[in-house]
This record gives structure tokens, sequence and C-alpha cells, in this order.
């Protein structure tokens, strides 16, 4: 395989302080690639390898949805995972189609920060730093929640398969975890995926190691990439609202960009003048600055508006699907994991929807913060240049998903309809 040279990033981007952190999980799983990197084919290769398997259990769970279809505790039980696992590879293979693409915004992303680093304003690169600080909040918080999820998950199978599944276990502990006596389950105990590649045969599943590694493998797959990708776009979007919050702290400060021209007898009520020219210079870096804030927005609404708007169809039928199974299931250590399960979706839809409207609020104080600027003290042409700038700035900034705007109320949608799915399959069930 021929690796093309749009396909590798150059190591300084590694190095960024905004996203050293957010595209080291893309590099280990094998989809981002840098200059320097030794067996770069073999990188690539063992992405490859993660994304089929996740392809061929992805296409097993569905398989297994199709077997069980008409139970509704079984298909709730698996359906979470399943649609999460759907979601997740529909952006790896866009991702694919679209590497050069992805690589481009990132230098985009990368170049920004630098510029802004590099003007040497310390309270631009406070706003930056701060921005940092945050994000790296916020990776922290969502790994811890979606890798205590995963392997609450993992571990929780096994120790109930030791302790009433495995060799030694008696009939009346079946009984108290919830089992028949033909060896079905009654909700708690959880549902094997591959039970279609390995079948079980008098009430005991003889083939659990097998089928516990094969799904362990592709959870820790799936933990790897799952926040590693979720992040990543979160912090694309960070930085949009970074680079607009930079221009709007410089605009509201223009007067501190220069010094103004020294004047002889100035009387009190006679404000200072300016230099003109030196205004309109950093005016016209502010509207080549807004013009690539706006290129950058909308190429990143193009990269995330299929896979979000994919999400906004399946997410309110998997949060509807976690909520049920939380309701159904008497162990409270499953109650446990399908509410940090819960938790883990509703951030992901929540870190989407959330800095979308962070770049949209911010964009629109820009034409605000020109106002707040020393205009009065301009000349005409200057003032004609930011007249300019605040009616092309009044123009809203939002992101889209097709025809679904990313807003806190698309989110809110999203959670109401999953209660309102919820309660009407309670009712049926019931």
């Amino acid at each position: 395989m021929e690796l093309k040279e749009e396909w590798i990033l150059p190591d300084a981007v590694y190095e960024n302080p905004l996203l050293k952190r957010t595209l080291l999980g893309l590099k280990y799983y094998g989809i981002l690639l840098g200059q320097s990197q030794p067996f770069k084919k073999v990188h690539c290769f063992r992405g490859t390898v993660f994304t089929v398997s996740m392809v061929l259990f992805n296409c097993t769970q569905y398989v297994d949805l199709w077997q069980v279809w008409g139970s509704v505790s079984d298909m709730t039980a698996n359906a979470a995972t399943t649609l999460l696992f759907t979601t997740t590879i529909f952006r790896i293979i866009f991702f694919y189609f679209h590497r050069a693409r992805f690589n481009n915004i990132i230098k985009a992303a990368h170049t920004g920060i630098e510029r802004i680093l590099g003007d040497g304003w310390n309270d631009e690169k406070d706003i930056v730093m701060s921005n940092v600080r945050y994000l790296n909040r916020l990776s922290v918080g969502f790994w811890s929640c979606a890798l205590v999820t995963a392997n609450m998950m993992c571990v929780y199978s096994l120790v109930l398969y030791l302790m009433y599944d495995g060799p030694g276990s008696t009939g009346d502990q079946r009984d108290m975890l919830g089992l028949n006596s033909n060896g079905s389950t009654i909700q708690q105990y959880p549902t094997p995926i591959l039970r279609s590649w390995y079948p079980t045969s008098d009430g005991k599943d003889k083939h659990f190691l097998e089928i516990y590694l094969i799904q362990l493998y592709i959870m820790y797959v799936g933990q790897l990439i799952v926040p590693s990708w979720h992040m990543f776009m979160v912090t694309l979007m960070i930085y949009g609202r970074t680079e607009c919050s930079v221009l709007n702290h410089r605009l509201s400060s223009l007067d501190q960009y220069h010094k103004p021209e020294p004047q002889t007898k100035a009387k009190a009520n006679v404000p200072v003048r300016v230099n003109n020219g030196e205004r309109r210079s950093l005016i016209i870096d502010c509207i080549k600055r807004q013009a690539s804030l706006v290129a950058f927005t909308r190429e990143l609404e193009q990269l995330t508006r299929a896979a979000v708007f994919l999400d906004f169809v399946v997410f309110s039928v998997l949060l509807c699907a976690l909520l049920f199974e939380a309701s159904m299931t008497t162990s409270g250590v499953q109650v446990c994991i399908d509410i940090c399960y819960i938790t883990t979706m509703t951030a992901i839809l929540f870190l989407y929807y959330w800095h979308a409207n962070e770049i949209h609020a911010c964009a629109d104080q820009l034409s605000m913060s020109a106002y707040k600027s020393d205009w009065y003290r301009y000349d005409r042409g200057t003032n004609r240049m930011l007249q300019i700038f605040i009616l092309y700035s009044n123009r809203p900034l939002k992101m889209q998903a097709f025809f679904i705007s990313m807003s806190l109320d698309t989110f809110l949608a999203i959670l109401r309809a999953s209660y309102s799915y919820f309660t009407i399959l309670k009712q049926l069930t019931d």
C-alpha cells in the first residue's frame, strides 16, 4: 500500500499544546501518521485490522438482534453497544475516505495555535492556555467515564461466570442469578453476542472463555477509538472557540496593539490621535482571521454533519434501550453499569452540541466587540472598513448536521425523545 504525502502529519502537530494529547489515541489506533514515525505501513495495517474486527463484530451483533427479534429484553440488552459500534465504524470509514481533508483541518488548527502563540501577546496566550487546561479536564472526565463503564462490563460478566456458571456451580446458584432451568437468561446475565458462533448445549455455555476473550478484545479496541475520536472532534471545536475568543479580545482592545501617536500640546478635551494606517492593518488582519474561522467552521461542519446526523437518528433509540435495560434488571451492579453507560452516551451528545453552540455564541459577539473598540478616533476610511467587518460578522455562524441545528435545543430534544420512547416501550411490556 502506497502512503500519500497528504496522509502524513508533520511532527510539530503532535507537540501542539492543544492537539497533542487528543491525537495520541488516533495515532496508536493507526489512522494518524507522523512524519518521523517508523514502520508507517505497519501502523496502517494495525488500524485496518482493528477496523475490520469491529466491522465483523458489529455484523455479528446485528445477526444476534435478528435472532432474538421479538424478545424486548434480549434486544435492548445488546442494542446500545450495537448502535454505538455502528456510529463509530461509520466515522472511521468516513475518515479513510476523507483522510486528506481531516489532515488539512488538523494542520489548520495547528497553524492557528502556533500563530497566536507566536504573536507574543500575553492576553491571547492566556486565552489559549485556559482552553488547553479546559480541554485537559474535559478529557480526563470523559475518558474516566468511558473506561469505567467498559471495564465494569468486562469484569462483571467474568465474575458472574466464575461465581454462577463456571465449574462447580449449582442449580440453586443459577436460580439466584436469575436463570431458567434450561439455561436461558432472565435480564441479569450478560447475553453473549457470539452465541451464533458458539451455540450452547445442555443449558451450559461450554465456550465462555472463547467468547469472552473475543468480546474483551473488541471491547478494548472500542475503548481506544471511541473516546479518542470524540475528544479529537471536540478539540477541533474548542480550537474554533479559541480562535473566536482571541478575535473578540483583539477587536475590543485594538488600542492595546498599537501605541497612539505622540501629540504636542494636547488639550484635555481633545482625544489622542491614532495611527489610522496601523489601525487599518489591524482591522484587515481581523477580517482575514474571521474569514479563516468561517472557512474552518464550514469545513468542520462538512466533516461532522453525516456522523452527527446519524447520532441524532440512533442515539434516541440507544438511550431508550439503556433506560429500559436499567429498569428491568434487578442487579445493582448492572444498574450501575447502565447508569455509567447512559452518562457516557449523553456526554458524547452534549460535547458536540455544547461546543457547536459555543462557537455560534462566541461568533455572535464579534460585532459587539468591534463596537467596543475606540472607533470614534478613526478617520472615515478606517471606520468604513470596520463597518464592513461588523456587517459581515452579523451573519450567524451555526454548525448544522444537514437540516439539524447543532445547538442545546437539539440536544434537549434528543433527551426528551429518548424518554418518550422509553415510556412507550415500558407501557407495552407492562
